[in-house]
């Protein structure tokens, strides 16, 4: 090899650029998250009650809930309830009491 050949030195600045484009996407997720809404302590309760009976009618429910950041919407049956540490128990997920933005029974 020549001495005057810089080999492999001349595609370094394309790797950082290439490095950069996942730290870009990462900022941008992070500005993309938003802040858990504030739930009153009256709707907190409405909530509690639509959970309780969507449970014991073993109705399919729609609940937004919030979690890293932003809001998910998921459609399942509640299998169980746990008073004590505030878990609901769906089919295919567990969400704490807190996370639960939005309850729909009409599904």
């Amino acid at each position: 090899m020549n001495k005057l050949d810089r080999g492999m030195i001349k595609w370094q600045p394309f790797n950082s650029v290439i490095n950069g484009k996942y730290v870009i996407n990462s900022i941008l997720k992070e500005k993309a998250k938003i802040n858990k809404p504030i739930i009153s302590d009256e709707e907190q309760k409405l909530l509690e009650e639509k959970i309780i009976e969507a449970y014991y009618c073993q109705n399919t429910v729609l609940i937004t809930y919030y979690q890293n950041g932003s809001l998910l919407i998921i459609k399942d049956k509640i299998k169980k309830i746990d008073k004590i540490y505030k878990i609901i128990y769906l089919k295919s997920k567990t969400l704490l009491f807190n996370q639960i933005l939005g309850i729909d029974l009409s599904y």
